[in-house]
């Protein structure tokens, strides 16, 4: 099902496909069924997927190789928009030192982050970028979802915006990425163009298929998931933001295996989950080897920083006092607003909003930054 959305991004003018870590073959195959281009090229470094790849029939050729260092062939005759290259590569840690380094420097110039050095999976989109720019060609690559949300990627989002034309991003709902439990995005980009005018935001799921969610301008550097954007007017409505309402959103000192190991009983995201109802009452006293850490009390609302199986709801303490972890964030709002703030986190359009602002690989996160931009939904 993802290889036929890949397949369906490509442009029907594509002669030549590459796939640069082609495994057992599925994009190109699906590409094939779909268009049947004249040349299909599919490489990786496991000579097993390789052997895969072959025994599946379709006429393809395949080489065993590095995705990064395999010389790719001129393919002189080409015009504009006829070659193109497509992926799911491999998500994986990388040396920031390595050779693959150099397809970074040269399809992101701009970007002095060494972030994505420490990331296969932006070596991989970097060569795409680099092959197909020389040709006058295409992208179409699956890469994680913070490549789409994640602020450590900021830069290379604002690079891709302006130095090549982003076309689509699809979001892609309850598919995990290969063997891990990342979700994914696919980036279909028109690497001989220069600047992003219009982008669209589509979703997919199993269930619903394609869904479009936006199109239109979008500045560099911004979010480029169908998150943010599905909620984007509850970003303009123009109330005030927790920040401005004077707010303060503060985590934990401790993380929960430090917590135990000097046994201090603390308030964790699983005691959230396992919470049932809107309000906690905590014990009414503490120890005073408690008296340094981050401390809930009444009126403060908590809400579950990170994890991958947490209870996404704000839950108000309405009487006592206990230590917060790392993983569980303290709203605390000035007694003259504290009513209205707390409506706010009960508003219907707060789901949505969360939803927005939060990401992440194997477990979503959302940040005090994004918190205190948070609007004021209720007067």
């Amino acid at each position: 099902m993802i290889a036929k959305l890949v397949a369906r991004a490509v442009p029907s003018s594509v002669r030549v496909a590459v796939d640069l870590a082609v495994g057992d073959g599925a994009l190109l195959r699906a590409l094939q069924a779909r268009k049947s281009p004249a040349t299909l090229l599919g490489v990786d470094c496991d000579s097993h997927r390789i052997q895969q790849a072959r025994s599946a029939g379709v006429p393809m050729r395949l080489r065993h190789a590095d995705g990064l260092e395999f010389p790719l062939p001129r393919w002189k005759h080409l015009q504009r928009s006829q070659f193109a290259i497509l992926g799911n590569p491999p998500f994986l840690p990388a040396d920031p030192n390595g050779e693959h380094a150099r397809w970074q420097e040269i399809a992101f110039p701009d970007v002095r982050s060494r972030h994505g050095l420490r990331r296969l999976e932006v070596s991989f989109l970097a060569r795409a970028l680099v092959e197909a720019r020389q040709r006058g060609g295409f992208v179409a690559m699956l890469m994680p979802s913070p490549i789409a949300a994640g602020l450590l990627y900021e830069p290379y989002r604002r690079s891709l915006l302006s130095n090549f034309r982003v076309q689509r991003v699809v979001t892609i709902d309850d598919t995990r990425y290969r063997d891990t439990e990342a979700s994914t995005v696919l980036l279909v980009i028109d690497a001989s163009r220069v600047g992003s005018r219009h982008v669209t935001i589509d979703r997919f799921s199993p269930t619903d298929g394609l869904t479009r969610v936006y199109r239109g301008p979008i500045e560099p550097g911004q979010r480029l998931d169908a998150g943010f954007w599905g909620a984007i007017e509850l970003h303009r409505i123009g109330a005030p933001t927790l920040e401005q309402m004077g707010v303060d959103v503060t985590r934990g000192r401790y993380c929960k295996a430090d917590a135990d190991r000097r046994q201090h009983r603390v308030l964790h995201t699983t005691d959230l989950s396992r919470h049932q109802g809107s309000t906690i009452h905590l014990p009414d006293r503490i120890s005073r080897s408690f008296c340094d850490d981050v401390l809930a009390e009444t009126g403060d609302i908590l809400l579950s920083r990170t994890g991958s199986r947490v209870r996404w709801e704000p839950v108000i303490v309405a009487g006592g006092i206990a230590p917060i972890t790392d993983h569980v964030l303290r709203i605390r709002a000035p007694a003259s607003v504290r009513d209205r703030v707390a409506r706010s986190f009960q508003h219907p359009a707060f789901p949505m909003w969360l939803e927005s602002v939060t990401k992440g690989v194997c477990a979503s996160v959302i940040t005090k930054r994004e918190l205190l931009q948070m609007p004021v939904f209720s007067n």
